[in-house]
């Protein structure tokens, strides 16, 4: 707006006699204008178009996924990405490459700044809606052209060595089964005295009842 005021003002000086005191005021005023136009430009940066729809993505995939793990990748081809995608969608997991560096950038400052130093080198994001890990491993770990960087899963963020562990964990229903039987085993266990008890007083009572 002020390069626009700065440019009619300019050419409406011009159209005045240099020498006059007129002329004089309408070009100091253009110059002013300029001045503020460039001062204006320079502490009002935009980012760019590139990073503002990589950095509402990101944060998006990242908000709204139970699993996002990042690896490192070299030198896939075109076949062996689509082979890849294929497997891997099968397992409703997705993948997007984003350019590191603008990745690094808007994850600052964000809950995900973590995840966000992990973006280095060529490096492509496995996401998706179900914590389905152990099928995200096993697919990739056939991969040799990737590595596995880091993930998230279920907000918290994991090292390799961490997504590796989790995946030997017992799984939910297995855990319940086994806090169940813990819970029943005591009851069990006085269920079993209390007719043992029973049928020994129950024979003392018989005894006595002989004598």
């Amino acid at each position: 707006m002020w390069t626009l005021l700065a440019e009619t003002i300019a050419h409406r000086g011009s159209t005045v006699r240099s020498t006059t005191c007129a002329g004089a005021q309408w070009r100091s005023f253009a110059i002013a204008c300029y001045k503020h136009a460039s001062v204006n430009r320079k502490g009002a940066a935009k980012p760019s178009l590139k990073k503002q729809i990589v950095s509402a993505e990101l944060k998006d995939i990242l908000q709204h996924s139970q699993l996002a793990v990042l690896y490192h990748y070299n030198d896939l081809t075109v076949q062996e990405w689509d082979s890849l995608r294929l497997k891997l969608g099968a397992k409703g997991v997705k993948l997007k490459i984003f350019p590191s560096k603008v990745s690094a950038k808007v994850l600052k400052g964000t809950k995900y700044e973590n995840m966000g130093s992990l973006f280095t080198g060529p490096s492509v994001l496995a996401f998706s809606e179900s914590p389905v890990l152990s099928d995200l491993l096993t697919v990739t770990k056939g991969e040799k052209k990737l590595m596995v960087l880091g993930g998230l899963l279920e907000n918290q963020l994991f090292t390799p060595k961490g997504l590796d562990s989790y995946t030997k964990l017992p799984s939910l229903e297995a855990t319940r089964q086994e806090l169940v039987g813990i819970l029943s085993h005591p009851q069990t266990a006085l269920s079993s005295l209390l007719q043992s008890s029973a049928a020994r007083l129950s024979h003392m009572l018989d005894q006595i009842s002989k004598n």
